[in-house]
């Protein structure tokens, strides 16, 4: 139960109910005498200075690292820490205020002899997180998370619909006095604007209002609809129904979607990102794993935080959230 809750629920200033939690009701104080709390430390070095500091791993807990694991980032308040989680029990297995590889993996190292228990890896497509893994878990599987693929392809669809806005809108008079086309044009901006989550969904996802919407932009501009279903064409792909399939036949049809991508200008870039991380990406019909249980864990964490005081006191809710998830 969070702060916010008892609080309101004893009629309690939640700053007073804060104060006391923290300093009496709870083992704060007494973890940090007896070392309990903050039980790991990296050094790192600073550039500048080449002076040597010590960094705070604020959860270290080898019984939570297991055969799936997934590292992500979290910012909680003007902080940024790197999470890496059990992908099947949602603990975390270590916490550590950054994001920088040589120190996330300084931090990882404690686990020693441990770190043989990953077997698959998911995480987002960093580079640093994909460094991390290469150098202190090269035996273990990684795998990119589908959504965060699957942004980068609506990215490529809401390129096209901005596009197509910018033209429509270089075309209004300056006049205050608006012509019949101005409006014409107004009308399809409009339109376009009421698709703008539309063109990220299923079409089953669709009310009838919105079906007849979107089916009068695709009329309007073949364009937009032609991206669209391009985009639909890889969310069919990426469909885990498909890992029946050998790996050769669901690549042959992932080069089959890049030519017809590549018509696309706002596609291109995209292109060349899935290439660069196909190997990865196409791990997920094997393993089927995805970041979609550490983003629910960020999820968790953000409403913890701000139920919980907030960040004000910076190092006891991170106490609490050592306690609390991992």
């Amino acid at each position: 139960m969070t702060i916010a809750i008892v609080a309101r629920m004893f009629g309690i200033l939640p700053q007073t109910l804060h104060y006391w939690y923290k300093n009496y009701l709870s083992h704060y104080l007494s973890d940090i005498a007896s070392n309990v709390w903050h039980p790991q430390k990296i050094e790192t070095l600073e550039k500048t200075t080449g002076e040597v500091k010590e960094k705070l791993v604020y959860v270290f807990n080898k019984a939570n690292l297991g055969a799936r694991m997934s590292i992500d980032d979290k910012a909680i308040g003007d902080d940024v820490f790197t999470i890496l989680s059990n992908h099947q029990t949602g603990k975390i297995a270590l916490m550590i205020e950054s994001t920088t590889a040589s120190e996330v993996e300084a931090a990882i190292e404690h686990f020693g002899e441990d770190l043989k228990k990953v077997e698959n890896i998911s995480m987002d497509m960093s580079p640093t997180y994909s460094l991390v893994a290469d150098n202190m878990m090269p035996h273990a599987t990684q795998i990119i998370d589908k959504f965060h693929v699957m942004k980068y392809v609506y990215d490529a669809v809401k390129g096209v619909r901005g596009k197509i806005r910018k033209d429509l809108t270089s075309r209004l008079t300056k006049g205050k006095k608006k012509t019949q086309s101005d409006k014409e044009n107004l009308s399809e901006l409009e339109l376009l604007r009421r698709v703008r989550h539309a063109i990220t969904q299923s079409p089953d996802k669709w009310s009838d209002e919105m079906k007849i919407t979107v089916e009068h932009v695709f009329e309007k501009h073949d364009e937009m609809k032609k991206a669209y279903l391009i985009s639909q064409n890889f969310k069919q792909w990426y469909s885990y129904q498909n890992r029946e399939k050998s790996r050769k036949q669901i690549t042959n049809e992932l080069y089959a979607w890049y030519q017809q991508a590549g018509e696309v200008k706002e596609f291109k870039t995209v292109i060349k990102m899935i290439e660069k991380h196909q190997e990865e990406i196409i791990n997920f019909f094997t393993h089927g794993m995805s970041n979609a249980r550490a983003e629910r864990l960020n999820g968790k964490i953000k409403r913890f935080v701000s139920n919980n005081y907030g960040v004000k006191d910076k190092d006891f809710i991170l106490y609490r959230i050592a306690g609390y998830f991992s």
